[in-house]
């Protein structure tokens, strides 16, 4: 009799093969995302179709993917999709992995400038998370991100081109800005790399062993660097009343909002995350 392996066999070797690195509620969620992934199933049809037979190329690709994860490639680079405000992206280790926290930028963004089309400009786009969230959601706006890393850049176009969104990516350093110096914008808005390197010891291998370091470290000593940059191009390049975002290290929030004040921003407002950390500000004239 030949052995089958169903889709709750496959389910279950997630969780007994899956390193201990992640609890056992981890392990049954990741094997569910590649389930419904390869086989193109809804959570519901999991339980319905539990006794069916997974076919054998993709029961390969199944237990390829829990050798890589437990080798510590961050499960959404081995799964190739991540989910970030409602859309499927493409990811791979050309970008940083979308965070939670910076869904919660593009909602704050969104509570601001619902029912309006604003210019908008992401600097350091990297995947393309930001503007492709802030453009499905807001179809009347006219969306630009750049980066300068044009690994990132292919990266951020293809996403836009599987999710049918016209967002314009174009080649740029965050420090130069020069390229847009006839542009005025309704939004700036910025993830920068904002880690001190001294902090990489205290991080999680599979983020600093996989994901790309220039999206993620500053130097000790200049930890403002692009933040400061950033926004005297804003101060310039904003329209009236225009609105600055940047997501933050949350114990930089204080010198952030100091610096913004001293740039002539008079209405900055700092929020926490839902982890309670100061991680946004949003900076108006």
């Amino acid at each position: 009799m030949k052995y089958m392996n169903t889709v709750n066999e496959m389910l279950l070797k997630f969780s007994e093969e899956l390193s201990d690195t992640f609890t056992p509620r981890e392990k049954k969620q990741i094997g569910k995302m590649f389930l419904m992934h390869h086989l193109k199933l809804e959570a519901a049809d999991l339980l319905i179709k539990k006794d069916e037979e997974v076919p054998s190329e993709i029961v390969e690709v199944l237990k390829n993917s829990i050798a890589e994860i437990n080798k510590g490639k961050p499960v959404q680079y081995v799964l190739g999709t991540v989910h970030f405000y409602g859309l499927d992206l493409k990811i791979d280790k050309r970008a940083l992995i979308p965070r939670p926290e910076t869904e919660e930028l593009v909602q704050w963004i969104l509570e601001i400038w619902k029912g309006r089309s604003p210019k908008i400009l992401d600097v350091g786009t990297g995947s393309g998370c930001i503007p492709l969230a802030l453009k499905a959601n807001l179809p009347d706006s006219n969306v630009s991100g750049v980066d300068v890393i044009q690994f990132a850049l292919d990266l951020a176009r293809e996403n836009a081109e599987l999710l049918d969104l016209e967002v314009r990516f174009d080649f740029a350093n965050a420090m130069n800005l020069n390229a847009y110096n006839n542009y005025k914008w309704d939004v700036i808005v910025s993830n920068p790399p904002y880690i001190p390197i001294d902090e990489k010891a205290e991080m999680k291998d599979h983020v600093v062993d996989h994901e790309p370091d220039t999206a993620l470290f500053v130097p000790n000593d200049n930890p403002l660097l692009f933040y400061k940059v950033i926004a005297l191009y804003a101060k310039d390049h904003l329209v009236p009343k225009g609105s600055l975002f940047f997501e933050i290290h949350e114990k930089l929030s204080e010198e952030i909002k100091s610096f913004l004040k001293d740039y002539g921003f008079s209405k900055v407002t700092v929020k926490k995350d839902l982890q309670g950390k100061d991680r946004m500000v949003h900076a108006q004239f």
